[in-house]
């Protein structure tokens, strides 16, 4: 087809791509995605953009998609990129080997989907000229699952590189491609006027206005209809002197079009091409292999591609559209597909990760076989250890179908809904869950389903059932896989624990000391089950011994799980230190491993972290990177968490309207799915929110929830963790009962507390209630003196405190410097009303602060702080982009922006800045 011809009409469409290529020049990336019914022109508008790049100098790459790859994991990435590998020695070492493997041209396993997809968007940024480059996919309806997942990774990191990524896919397309950080374009039919001129180019003469109006009406404007049309229609149909025929080929209607054509040719010719269409790969060699098997001679294609309908390049076979090829292959009736299938399955030799073979002996297949089953099996496991986890559940599916013995078939069904899992698909996880469960007899095969199936229910269920699926899939496992049966149990609790049901624990830590053997893994996760029950019943002695032993051993195992729930655990016994400590660690893990499934809960401890820490810019970038990724897989639970969290530090922010959005958001989902952590986190980050603006009652209503929740609404962890915020507010609500009866728990709770900021918190609390004037100002002296600094917000509050109640005792000399103190501090982390209650304090003392905004243009964004505290820190800009997942031109393009806002010439200005101020950067 002309290219010209399917262009008519989409003169905006050409201006805009123009735009995109023009701005790839000025290191402007740009990106878009071309939607459209078959025939609408996207082919034609890519081919466009190559030849307008091409002729501006611009290096292009393109992919098309394939319906018979898009099972080979990263087969449509391998296309795109081969003419880049050169530039592979320029990535870093890691990324590097991640791609390499991925794309089966060097050892390992490609199965670090975060490495892989930062490999490619390093390879493209390093690969762009001055000019830039163009990368065009079409078909992206017919891609692999991993390249599509690469894809959108890059898409929504591509900032300052001068790429230009387009896709084309047909309506409907794939769901993971509605991205919003993906622009879109849909293509609509041609009105009259295009289509007169179209028609015009195709047929042997002018068309009648009103013949052209009906061919609209009736095609909806198709270009590839209107041109096909075009030859098809004689010269009395075009004028109006005869009737169009009805019906025209719309739709499923350009098919039988096609059709028609290849109806007329021999019938040996129509043989081969239902084995073209079945191999769909367009591997020239393979298909005249099986077309011999079946008697064929070579030369029975020659009137196909005569007929325009095929064209022969060298090894490579291409069907005109592929709308030929489906309509070929859809209108062979089954036997003869399955002769097609069974040739070419003859034909191919069995490859390691090859798993085209068994694709065809698998459609060839009508009864169970064993032989094939495994074959494909054996493709899946390829496909898994190069992280093509949609292809390993496809594959996995397929075999399953096929095998005779129960529960052969039962165990790939649970490995293709693992498969799926992965893959970021829930809901044909559990499916297959199910239908694994009815067939399996063996105990250890139902206790892995079950783990999954639990697994699935935490992430994106009702809580209460994942603790029953997985407190199940324990007991199953205990006798032969103990330790494997307590991190199953482990995972129960975190259910139970998200769900604010502590009752469930004393049976779980039950069960774990029931184990066998008596594994360090056992003993510890018994330790801080057991601890955690004791904290939340208020044995908190008993709670503080077994929760301090079951950290130290977990710290010994270094243990991601394990220590994760020891930084829960220091939570428990307000030992914040410690917690921020347990959790940098795990962090650093999960920037290393970045294991896509994982690293939503990951994101939420290392958020949690930074909200801690007090870098607040900091704890919003990977909150929105968690919820990010708990939307795209599907973890809705995870949302849930991760918009609380964000209401939080809207709150500290004193962002009213955003924080009442993001609690409102994570209580709808937490509400209905009676996620307590989530749900008390949110009505906590709204009672922080009121303190900051002084609506202190509503404080108190908003924190008694938190304190008294029923299951599902809130958390004991919580109550404990907001106590201090529970006795200043109702202090200062006049509700002096309430706060004694706050302090005496916090009492029993910190009583044997050794750690500075407990205890710290514990001291400014009994100075809040303290009559006397000089003693509660003492108090808050002592207090300040135990705070260690893990938690700046904490102690710039009571510097506050202590400034108040030194005012207020008529010291003003001395309340100002700590409430100068308090307001910097308060201005450092962005809590803004905090730092206005600091100012009208000062204020108060005779003392006039000026509120210092920094101008718009001069403040660092969330992603500009963390690459300028990189950069401070000594990392090279390419540690930077593969810690952030950018690309490092995107790293260069934002320290240029970062120098002037801080005044800086040089990454040594930056660093001497840093050293002079480190809480410049926080």
């Amino acid at each position: 087809m002309d290219t010209d011809t399917l262009l008519h009409g989409r003169d905006d469409e050409q201006s805009a791509l123009r735009r995109l290529v023009d701005g790839a020049a000025a290191s402007r990336s740009g990106l878009l995605l071309l939607q459209g019914e078959p025939g609408s022109g996207k082919s034609a508008l890519l081919r466009y953009v190559r030849t307008y790049a091409t002729s501006r100098d611009v290096p292009v790459v393109q992919a098309l998609g394939a319906q018979s790859e898009s099972e080979f994991a990263f087969a449509g990435l391998h296309q795109l990129v081969h003419p880049l590998l050169s530039h592979l020695s320029a990535l870093p070492q890691a990324q590097a080997d991640a791609l390499r493997a991925a794309l089966r041209l060097g050892p390992g396993h490609g199965d670090d989907r975060f490495l892989v997809s930062l490999g490619v968007l390093t390879l493209l940024a390093e690969a762009a000229t001055p000019q830039g480059l163009v990368c065009l996919v079409d078909d992206a309806q017919w891609m692999d699952q991993p390249t599509v997942d690469t894809l959108l990774f890059v898409a929504r990191r591509l900032q300052a590189e001068g790429v230009v990524l387009l896709l084309a896919q047909r309506d409907p397309g794939l769901d993971l491609l509605a991205d919003p950080a993906l622009p879109r374009l849909s293509l609509s039919g041609l009105g009259e006027q295009p289509a007169a001129a179209l028609l015009a180019d195709r047929a042997a003469a002018p068309a009648d206005p009103a013949v052209v109006r009906e061919l609209v009406a009736r095609t909806h404007g198709n270009p590839l209809a209107l041109a096909e049309l075009g030859s098809l229609l004689d010269r009395a149909q075009l004028a109006g002197r005869e009737a169009l025929p009805v019906p025209l080929p719309l739709g499923a209607g350009v098919e039988r079009a096609f059709l028609d054509w290849v109806r007329a040719l021999p019938a040996a010719t129509q043989t081969a091409l239902l084995v073209a269409a079945a191999e769909e790969l367009g591997d020239l060699t393979a298909v005249l292999a099986a077309c011999r098997r079946l008697g064929l001679e070579p030369s029975c294609l020659d009137d196909a591609e005569q007929a325009n309908l095929i064209a022969i390049a060298g090894p490579r076979i291409a069907f005109r559209h592929p709308v030929v090829r489906t309509a070929i292959y859809s209108g062979a009736p089954f036997t003869a597909r399955r002769q097609a299938h069974e040739a070419l399955a003859a034909v191919l030799h069995p490859q390691a990760g090859d798993g085209r073979r068994a694709w065809h002996m698998a459609a060839a297949t009508v009864e169970p076989d064993e032989d094939v089953a495994a074959e494909l099996q054996r493709t899946a496991e390829h496909a898994q250890a190069r992280g093509g986890h949609a292809s390993a559940a496809a594959l996995l599916d397929r075999a399953a179908r096929i095998t005779p013995d129960p529960d052969t078939r039962a165990d790939r069904l649970y490995k293709a809904a693992r498969s799926s899992w992965q893959a970021g698909n829930a809901t044909r996880a559990v499916e297959l869950t199910d239908e694994a469960e009815a067939l399996v007899r063996r105990p250890a095969t139902l206790a892995v389903i079950l783990r999954l199936r639990g697994i699935i229910q935490l992430r994106t269920g009702v809580l209460t059932d994942a603790e029953r699926t997985l407190t199940r899939a324990g007991e199953l496992m205990a006798e032969h896989a103990p330790d494997e049966a307590a991190r199953c149990f482990l995972q129960a609790a975190d259910a139970a624990s998200q769900a604010g049901d502590l009752d469930r624990f004393p049976r779980l830590y039950e069960l774990v000391g029931q184990l066998h053997g008596g594994s360090p893994v056992t003993d510890c996760t018994r330790l801080l089950l057991h601890g955690m029950e004791r904290i939340a019943s208020r044995d908190f002695p008993r709670g503080r011994q077994l929760l301090g032993e079951g950290i130290a051993a977990a710290r010994a195992l270094g243990d991601p799980m394990l220590e994760v729930w020891a930084g829960v655990g220091a939570l428990y016994l307000g030992e914040v230190g410690q917690t921020t400590d347990l959790l940098h660690r795990v962090g650093g893990i999960a920037r290393s491993i970045g294991h896509l499934g994982a690293l939503p809960g990951q994101l939420e401890f290392m958020s949690l972290e930074e909200i801690l820490s007090g870098r607040l810019d900091n704890a919003a970038s990977l909150i929105d990177e968690g919820l990010r990724l708990s939307r795209e897989t599907g973890q809705e639970n995870m949302s849930a968490v991760h918009l609380s969290r964000m209401a939080m530090v809207h709150a500290v922010r004193g962002e009213d309207e955003p924080c009442r959005e993001s609690a409102a958001a994570a209580l709808r989902i937490a509400t209905a799915r009676r996620i307590g952590v989530a749900a008390g986190t949110a009505r906590h980050a709204l009672a922080a929110l009121a303190m900051g603006r002084g609506r202190w009652a509503e404080a108190v209503r908003l924190l008694d929830q938190v304190v008294a929740p029923e299951a599902g609404s809130g958390h004991p962890l919580l109550a404990f963790f907001s106590v201090h915020d529970r006795i200043e507010a109702a202090v200062r609500a006049g509700q002096p009962e309430t706060a004694r009866e706050a302090l005496d728990s916090m009492e029993s709770w910190q009583a044997g507390s050794t750690r500075g900021e407990a205890r710290a918190l514990l001291a400014r609390c009994r100075a809040l209630l303290e009559p006397d004037d000089d003693r509660a100002i003492a108090q808050y002296e002592q207090a300040l003196a135990l705070h260690d600094g893990s938690v700046p917000l904490e102690r710039a509050r009571t510097e506050l405190l202590l400034g108040d109640a030194l005012r207020r005792a008529r010291r003003r000399l001395d309340a100002r410097g700590h409430l100068r103190t308090a307001l910097d501090a308060f201005e450092r982390l962005g809590a803004s009303p905090w730092a206005e209650r600091a100012r009208h304090e000062l204020r108060a003392t005779g003392e006039t602060a000026r509120k210092k905004e920094a101008a718009p243009e001069e403040r660092l964004t969330a992603q500009e702080l963390r690459i300028a505290r990189m950069a401070a820190e000594g990392a090279p800009n390419k540690e930077i982009a593969a810690q952030l997942f950018l690309s490092h031109r995107t790293v260069e393009y934002h320290l240029y922006k970062i120098f002037p806002k801080l005044g800086v010439a040089s990454r040594t200005d930056l660093a001497r800045l840093f050293y002079e101020n480190p809480g410049i950067l926080s």
